[in-house]
């Protein structure tokens, strides 16, 4: 079952009310409210980035958007299968960025970085004095973790239609799927915002905070900004500064993590003190045994 709505403001079906509150958010932030922009709500699909993807091939706008509760084929990093049971947040985003704006930072650091900013937003007040809530952090290239774990996720799938860039942009967050859901070889490293906050924030209120954070550094990169993007996500970025292992197509580079170079690919320093950029790979801290 689904809904769909944009500026025509179409409502959902009664027995899909679950929709309306997402639709709504996609119909009140200005990334997704453009003149044309389709909003799809799917309660379970194969794919959110699958189905926005025809959706781009139609001529849809960008801030056009697909969002569900559940997916059946999600797709991760690498080829690799998404857990996405009810109680994520999965949504897709159509975005046709210029060719000089993919030249200087990746939308997959945004999207990082502003689902970890959201995840912090919809945290719950501190209990007492000194006390507050775990902040949320980056693993780089991609992930975004809770006390170390896993609790969203982001991949965008490039294309080129008449000389024009489309980029469609997923997020996958875990809000409010119990653990059991997940995988056994998933859950032992994941978590979801109401395990690590003790309550749910509600899949709007999450989709209403990512495009609030996420908006200013798409349009910050556009305008030809990003310096400021960089530091903020660095400063997520636990693994910066120590000894790590990163796993390339062909070989595995140990040494620093140094930070992240200036269009957000990884600085690694090897023993000799050479840095070598990793633009994607698998990174884990290698820890003193």
């Amino acid at each position: 079952m689904s809904a769909e709505g944009g500026r025509s403001g179409a409502e959902a079906p009664a027995d899909e009310a679950w929709a309306r509150p997402l639709l709504d958010v996609l119909a009140a932030h200005p990334l997704t409210a453009g003149p044309g922009a389709r909003h799809v709500a799917l309660a379970e699909v194969d794919s959110t980035s699958a189905r926005a993807a025809a959706l781009a091939r139609e001529g849809a706008p960008e801030g056009s958007a697909v969002v569900a509760r559940a997916q059946t084929a999600g797709r991760g990093r690498l080829g690799r299968t998404w857990a996405s049971p009810p109680g994520g947040l999965y949504l897709s985003l159509v975005l046709r960025p210029d060719e000089d704006m993919l030249r200087r930072l990746p939308v997959t650091l945004l999207a990082g970085l502003a689902a970890a900013e959201a995840a912090d937003d919809v945290a719950p007040p501190a209990a007492g004095p000194g006390a507050a809530a775990p902040a949320a952090a980056l693993k780089w290239p991609n992930d975004v973790e809770l006390e170390g774990r896993k609790v969203a996720g982001v991949l965008a799938d490039l294309t080129r239609e008449a000389g024009r860039s489309v980029l469609v942009l997923g997020l996958g967050v875990n809000v409010e799927a119990p653990l059991e859901a997940l995988p056994d070889d998933v859950r032992a490293r994941a978590t979801s915002l109401a395990a690590a906050h003790g309550a749910s924030p509600g899949l709007a209120r999450v989709l209403d905070r990512f495009l609030a954070r996420f908006e200013p550094l798409y349009r910050a990169v556009q305008r030809g900004g990003g310096a400021h993007i960089l530091a903020s996500a660095s400063a997520r970025m636990p693994l910066l500064g120590r000894p790590v292992r990163v796993r390339l197509p062909d070989r595995v580079l140990e040494g620093r993590a140094a930070g992240l170079g200036a269009t957000g690919a990884l600085v690694v320093e090897g023993p000799d003190g050479a840095h070598e950029t990793v633009v994607a790979g698998e990174v884990e801290e290698v820890r003193a045994t």
